[in-house]
């Protein structure tokens, strides 16, 4: 007997109201049980790189009481390891520390794409590319799954901006929504089969993610035959009703009350059949089973070993920028200076759901001293407040001159990253920029280490001789660090995003954030490098960019075409310099003289090795005939267009070594042509990129929709912005505030995310925020009195004031 057929056997035991149970959680982080039939409740943590398991008596909105875990480096690093086999070992661990916390689930991995370098949750995600996201989150699955634990792969769809995330509507074309949006998921679920998936928060054309019948039934069950548990995002449901009926399996969280009688009654009501409840039933109670059976893999979960694992992803995914007359790596005889509060201080993560408490921490300053370096240190600003201190400013030169080489280490505050809003620029705290240019006046010997989550903007990237970004890098970031500046270990992350210039260059800022109801994508796959490079964009720092301490020579490029369609491309690497060290292979492919709008080129494959001096290495890739396809909107799959394709493989989209040209045939002979309606989307490098209206709704397929500053009348999905001048909304804010802040037993920097994020939340989110001392009832009481129906207002509030 199959575990589907299993709970489908289960589900004729229960009764309508435990069914109804089985839908919902029965609190923040846990699953209805029925241990009668050997169903037990499962836990479900947050985790995108460290579990966060709260301590059950104090199970709410963004607690700080957290079991202590081991922070690994933030999924950002991750994707820039470009390294399948790492990862992979990093989900075992994630697993192993699930099994020893008893917990069935890990929210994990989040890969949506980084749109715009400013949503306040890249560093949560891999990059903004599909194919790297999707390859680097199967493998972390696969690490995840083989400990008996289930992995969440989220946020399914297009959460790519943390603004406006609970109600925008994301207005996005087929092709790219295909191609973009949806294809690391696709590569995700086909090659790693997470057990259960997390739905976004926002709208997708038109519809929640949550009841989106287009996500869920046409492309996870029809499209991608995945068969595991569909979950909401915590707080993410706008209607439970058209939820269940459009496939959503499971609600998060729970919320101490008759919540569930809402299916129950849609159910006796004939607004939900019963045999969709079931289906819905059944994937929960499979998922359950799932865990159950996991529990008889073996494990150990020994911490030491997470946290030099953690240290290992931190060494391998850093990304040497610039080194410039071979200045790094440095060493322990050197008159070294070591300026900067992140050194003693590092940000190691960021803010929000994600947020780990470490079971250790350390840090750069302390490493020095461990390597009996000779270190003068001055903080030379203060981590609470961004204003220039001038005398802070002065030490700091002060204690750099005469020094052999000076490492300034800089950063974001802690409160800059963060879930629930975005960054409002890509700018360096001010006296950091400052310090990098006062001490670059007296000392030349500059080398700059970047603790950041995602793009940062380096109109100072000229003055310091070495560049080091080591993202947010986790509780063993510090060592990892120093091993790199003296040379114990070779860098080798490449960029997993583009770092341009500056914020406008990015095409989607023109887009960005939208009103209180549409996003439109209107740039359409024209997403980080694929607009850089086939605009001839000038950039700061390509995707996939990376420096190391040797020098590696790309040779004999060989084409195999095989009787199968596929085709093998092979490279020598030879390692020519005198360190050993990694290189990152990676293969484009560009379709020449396509009718339809392409990008240059498309990352479709890549590889690490390992070489030391002197060695070589044959890399061999295998590409399939998906490798060479677009999504046509005409057949709704992917087709291969016929012509020629250029296969390119180099170091970097920007550092291309070897190409050659091929032939394809084509799948369809029918393929979308836009040049006469839509030009702009031809034409990136002739002019500034900025596509009209009517030309997206030519690629789009329908009239975009309207916008309307109305916000009349009140819903449950009205957000605090909209009822901010409406009369007694100072009132209900003021209350909904004081509850948040309450129950969240957030510390200072929590609070900052919850003060933040809750302007854009919808009010029906306020029962999740309050850890329901604001019932679902009470919300539909307050939104009465907002429409002015005060009698039925007042009445549904005061039979729920045991909720206050």
């Amino acid at each position: 007997m199959t575990l589907y057929e299993e709970a489908s056997f289960i589900v004729e035991k229960l009764s309508l109201e435990e069914k109804c149970k089985f839908c919902c959680g029965i609190d923040f982080w846990e699953s209805f049980s029925k241990d009668e039939l050997g169903i037990p409740s499962i836990m479900m943590c947050d985790g995108p790189h460290g579990l966060r398991k709260e301590i059950k008596e104090n199970f709410c909105f963004v607690s700080s009481k957290v079991e202590k875990s081991t922070c690994f480096p933030t999924s950002t690093a991750w994707a820039s390891s470009f390294d399948e086999d790492l990862i992979y070992r990093v989900g075992k661990a994630l697993g192993e520390e699930c099994r020893k916390e008893n917990v069935a689930v890990i929210l994990s991995p989040g890969i949506n794409i980084k749109r715009v370098p400013i949503c306040g949750r890249n560093f949560e995600y891999l990059s903004e590319d599909p194919y790297l996201s999707g390859k680097i989150s199967a493998a972390l699955i696969k690490g995840i799954q083989s400990k008996g634990v289930a992995a969440c792969l989220k946020h399914f769809a297009a959460n790519n901006q943390e603004n406006n995330r609970y109600t925008v509507n994301a207005i996005i074309d087929e092709r790219t929504l295909r191609e973009i949006y949806l294809k690391g998921f696709e590569i995700a679920i086909k090659e790693a089969n997470p057990w259960s998936i997390m739905m976004a928060y926002n709208r997708l054309n038109g519809e929640y993610c949550c009841q989106n019948n287009y996500l869920i039934n046409d492309v996870l069950r029809k499209d991608w035959n995945y068969n595991g548990c569909i979950i909401s995002d915590w707080g993410g449901v706008n209607d439970i009703v058209e939820s269940i009926n459009n496939g959503l399996n499971l609600e998060m969280p729970g919320y101490n009350d008759d919540y569930y009688k809402n299916i129950e009654k849609a159910v006796k009501n004939n607004k939900i059949k019963e045999e969709i409840l079931d289906e819905s039933v059944k994937k929960v109670i499979e998922l359950i089973l799932k865990y159950k059976e996991g529990k008889k893999i073996p494990y150990r979960c020994n911490i030491q070993e997470h946290i030099n694992l953690a240290q290992e992803v931190a060494e391998n995914s850093a990304v040497l920028l610039k080194n410039t007359d071979n200045i790094l790596p440095g060493n322990t005889n050197q008159n070294i200076a070591v300026i900067g509060k992140l050194a003693k201080e590092p940000v190691i993560q960021a803010l929000g759901s994600s947020k780990v408490n470490p079971n250790t921490m350390d840090n750069s300053y302390d490493a020095f001293l461990d390597n009996n370096c000779k270190i003068s240190y001055a903080d030379g600003y203060s981590l609470e407040d961004e204003e220039i201190d001038e005398c802070l400013l002065k030490e700091a030169i002060k204690i750099s001159k005469n020094k052999d080489i000076v490492y300034l280490f800089v950063g974001n505050p802690k409160y800059t990253e963060a879930e629930g809003y975005d960054r409002k620029n890509i700018n360096l705290p001010k006296l950091h920029e400052k310090l990098i240019y006062e001490i670059g006046k007296i000392n030349k010997n500059l080398v700059v280490i970047l603790q950041s989550g995602s793009v940062v903007k380096m109109d100072w990237s000229d003055v310091p001789k070495a560049i080091l970004l080591t993202h947010l890098s986790g509780a063993r970031g510090g060592n990892a660090t120093v091993n790199i500046l003296l040379g114990k270990k070779n860098p080798s992350g490449k960029l997993n995003e583009t770092y341009s210039n500056d914020l406008e260059d990015y095409p989607a800022m023109k887009f960005y954030p939208g009103d209180r109801n549409h996003l439109e994508y209107r740039e359409s796959i024209y997403v980080g490098y694929r607009y850089f490079d086939t605009a001839k964009k000038e950039v700061k720092y390509p995707f996939g960019f990376g420096l190391s301490y040797t020098t590696f020579e790309y040779s004999n490029m060989k084409i195999k075409h095989n009787n199968d369609n596929t085709i093998n491309v092979s490279i020598t690497i030879t390692n020519t310099g005198n360190m050993e060290g990694k290189e990152v292979v990676q293969l484009y492919i560009s379709c020449l003289n396509s009718k339809l709008f392409r990008a240059k080129q498309e990352l479709k494959r890549f590889k690490k090795i390992n070489l030391l001096p002197g060695e070589s290495k044959e890399v061999t890739f295998n590409l399939d005939e998906e490798s060479f396809s677009y999504y046509n909107i005409y057949t709704h799959k992917f087709e291969i267009e016929e012509g020629q394709y250029s296969i390119n493989i180099g170091s970097s989209s920007r550092d291309i070594k070897f190409s050659s040209i091929i032939n394809k045939s084509g799948t369809c002979n029918k393929v979308p042509n836009y040049k006469e309606k839509s030009p702009s989307y031809y034409k990136l490098y002739e002019k500034e990129f900025n596509p009209g209206i009517e030309e997206y709704e030519n690629i789009y397929g329908n009239k975009l929709p309207i916008t309307t500053n109305a916000i009349h009348p009140f819903t449950v999905s009205s957000t605090i912005n909209d009822i901010k001048h409406v009369y007694g909304g100072d009132l209900i804010i003021s209350f909904i505030n004081k509850k948040a802040y309450k129950f969240s037993g957030a510390d200072r920097y929590m609070q900052i995310t919850i003060k933040e994020s809750l302007n854009d939340s919808p009010l029906r989110l306020m029962t999740m925020v309050t850890r329901g001392a604001i019932s679902h009832k009470t919300i539909t009481g307050l939104v009465n009195l907002l429409n002015k129906h005060y009698i039925k207002g007042l009445l549904e509030i005061l039979r729920n004031t045991k909720r206050f």
